[in-house]
């Protein structure tokens, strides 16, 4: 046609689908740039949120000077045993005639803690008797008719077997009781009156564990020494035997141990005698999600210096690692007993096993409580300490503030002193204080004052579309 001009399109088909491709995604383009944006203005609120501002808070504590201990601390956690136990089971057959204790109560050495009625033993004491007396008799004969030297050491020789045997039998008797060996409170009793028990063989007591801590050397302490019955021919041996398979378990009271494992660069510092202060420790963990980018409220806690960051009810954004908190209770003073010379690497680390021994009331200290022990080593005892948060160090130079009225707002000294070791929080004082002096301890906690910067992000912490940023914000 005339005048007519016919355009033809040389864009290829592939971009007219590129721009519906970038048309449907779209969407997603958007979606991930809401959330670089809400990251942002979370983190930049997290950091001013109202015009958050910093004050302090100085408290000021009156300190008298008094005389203690200093020395280097070595520290290690270990898990709290009984210093002495005893596993106690019948080595006869018989039947439970009584079973006196439960699990809990205090028991005292000596006390009769079940008893069988045992007729095999019984019977073999009898005969024991009657072997030693027939033996008696036939020597008394011989020795009457004058009879050969090589007769009447064969005489006499079963006189002195049947009298073995006697005191034998007697003593097996005598372990139709279970006897508790040492002061202690009964852990487990699995015994009941009638039961019939077959004979185990294995001694009528196992004591385990009895660490004795006289103050020699490292190498006789802490060690493991068992109570045997008089007479007995099996007691007087230690064994590892658990307390699951004795019929009555004894542990001491109020007497306890703990190993602590010291690195190889401290141990040789350490040795029998040192004092030791042993805590309760008790660990807690705890996780966070994360969660929706609601609105979130910026909040200080004054005096604290601490924050939380929460979220609205549409939303919260929570920490996604995980935390852990110690915190120390209760604490009681021990000795070190026994220091090994041989290394253990269970852990993948050389340690050597440290021995403490400690007795208390405190029944925060039980079997298989964690504690924290520090151990103080080139111990200097009876000198003058303070705070060491009383000292302040400016160019090598020392100084305390004294109370000279006995006031902390009333007249005050800046004294000059001499330091000497550090531990435990005091500090050693050579010279520049006396006992009895008083000294000032200011402190200084810092504390947040913010505002609440509401900041709620659009959607309640949901994407566009209806999605939601993963966690649930809980």
């Amino acid at each position: 046609m005339t005048g007519a001009t016919l355009t033809t399109s040389t864009e290829p088909p592939t971009a007219s689908v590129s721009r519906f491709e970038a048309r449907a995604r779209k969407p997603g383009v958007i979606v991930a740039a809401f959330v670089v944006v809400a990251l942002g203005v979370w983190w930049f609120g997290l950091r001013d949120s109202g015009g958050s501002s910093a004050a302090a808070t100085t408290t000021k504590e009156l300190v008298t000077v008094t005389r203690g201990t200093v020395g280097d601390v070595v520290s290690a956690e270990g898990t709290v045993a009984a210093a002495q136990s005893a596993d106690l089971s019948f080595s006869s057959a018989g039947t439970v005639t009584a079973v006196n204790v439960k699990a809990g109560d205090k028991v005292t050495s000596g006390a009769v803690l079940a008893t069988i009625d045992s007729a095999s033993l019984q019977s073999a004491e009898s005969t024991a008797e009657s072997s030693l007396a027939t033996a008696q008799a036939t020597l008394t004969d011989a020795q009457a008719v004058g009879a050969s030297d090589a007769q009447l050491a064969s005489d006499q020789a079963a006189v002195t077997t049947a009298q073995d045997n006697l005191v034998t039998a007697q003593a097996n008797l005598a372990h139709a009781s279970l006897v508790s060996t040492f002061d202690g409170t009964v852990a487990s009793v699995d015994l009941t009156v009638g039961e019939q028990l077959s004979s185990s063989g294995s001694g009528a007591t196992t004591p385990t564990g009895n660490s004795s801590g006289s103050g020699q050397s490292s190498s006789t302490l802490g060690s493991s020494s068992s109570s045997s019955f008089p007479g007995g021919s099996n007691n007087n041996s230690s064994s590892s035997s658990s307390s699951s398979s004795a019929q009555v378990s004894v542990v001491s009271t109020g007497r306890y141990t703990v190993s602590l494992p010291i690195g190889s660069s401290d141990v040789s510092g350490v040795k029998v005698g040192d004092q030791v202060t042993l805590s309760v420790t008790t660990s807690s963990t705890s996780r966070g999600g994360f969660g929706g980018f609601g609105g979130f409220n910026r909040q200080a806690t004054g005096g604290t210096g601490s924050t939380s960051t929460n979220g609205s009810t549409s939303g919260r954004t929570n920490g996604s690692g995980t935390s852990s908190t110690t915190t120390t209770g209760n604490t009681v003073t021990g000795t070190v007993t026994e220091v090994s010379s041989v290394a253990d690497a269970s852990s993948g680390v050389a340690t050597y096993p440290v021995t403490v021994s400690f007795t208390t009331e405190d029944t925060t200290f039980t079997v298989g409580t964690t504690v924290s022990g520090a151990i103080t080593t080139n111990a200097k005892t009876d000198v003058i300490v303070v705070p060491t948060r009383a000292v302040t160090t400016t160019n090598g130079q020392s100084t305390v503030v004294v109370a000279l009225d006995g006031k902390t707002d009333g007249k005050t000294e800046t004294r000059t002193v001499q330091v000497g070791q550090s531990s435990g929080g005091q500090t050693e004082i050579t010279s520049g204080l006396a006992e009895g002096d008083q000294v000032i301890v200011t402190t200084v906690v810092p504390s947040f004052t913010g505002g609440t910067g509401g900041g709620q992000f659009p959607g309640g912490g949901e994407l566009p579309g209806g999605g939601q940023f993963p966690g649930g914000g809980a």
